[in-house]
């Protein structure tokens, strides 16, 4: 059997549902001459319009530090009773947690602390939020603006009422706290909120071809 080749209409269509999602009313037909399939998906990602994994959504900073993230993608349709528990699975073994299920008409979501998952309804369809955050990272880095207030404070009232050496002491103590707060953030979030981001990318993944095989 010959490879299948597309018209120049056929090409044309492709390519506006491809970059726009609107697409004429009518069915591709073959054509003896023009493109194969393989020159065509060569064509378009070199042109960036491969298929969407979903986007990510602006990282949450907290002092210039990661501390949130989070992933929407569009799915080819709603999941079955069967998918939503395959796709539930999927999410437990990916974050290494059991987490709770909860259904309320079209909604579907699987949550565990902060980490969510969620199927919701969209004017065109369905979609997969994905979205964290790391509570312990603010707090912490709360607790490293305190603690540099107090050491100034402390500093400049010691200064005050003593002499400077003993201010400096003070000031060292208090703020040497505060940097090991940062600090331990500093190393920890961006290597967090990197594997956040790469789970949920292979997590929207799983969902999309789940829900194009039938």
């Amino acid at each position: 059997m010959s490879e299948r080749r597309y018209g120049e209409e056929e090409v044309r269509e492709i390519f506006s549902l491809a970059t726009t999602g609107d697409a004429r009313d009518h069915a591709l037909s073959g054509d003896s001459g023009g493109m194969t399939l393989e020159e065509l998906q060569r064509i378009g990602q070199e042109a960036g319009t491969e298929p969407a994994r979903g986007s990510a959504a602006p990282v949450r900073h907290s002092l210039g530090l990661p501390i949130g993230v989070s992933r929407v993608v569009d799915l080819p349709r709603a999941p079955t009773d069967r998918e939503w528990e395959r796709l539930v699975a999927e999410a437990r073994t990916t974050f290494g947690t059991q987490g709770r299920e909860r259904t309320s008409g079209s909604l579907r979501e699987w949550s565990v602390g902060n980490l969510h998952l969620s199927i919701e309804p969209t004017d065109n369809g369905e979609r997969l939020r994905l979205s964290t955050l790391r509570d312990d990272a603010v707090i912490l880095n709360g607790f490293a603006v305190v603690m540099g207030g107090v050491s100034v404070l402390m500093g400049s009232v010691v200064a005050i009422a003593s002499n400077p050496v003993k201010s400096l002491a003070v000031l060292g103590m208090f703020g040497g706290v505060s940097l090991l707060s940062y600090g331990a953030n500093f190393v920890r979030q961006p290597k967090w909120a990197r594997e956040r981001e790469r789970q949920m990318e292979a997590l929207a993944e799983y969902a999309v071809q789940l829900l194009s095989d039938s």
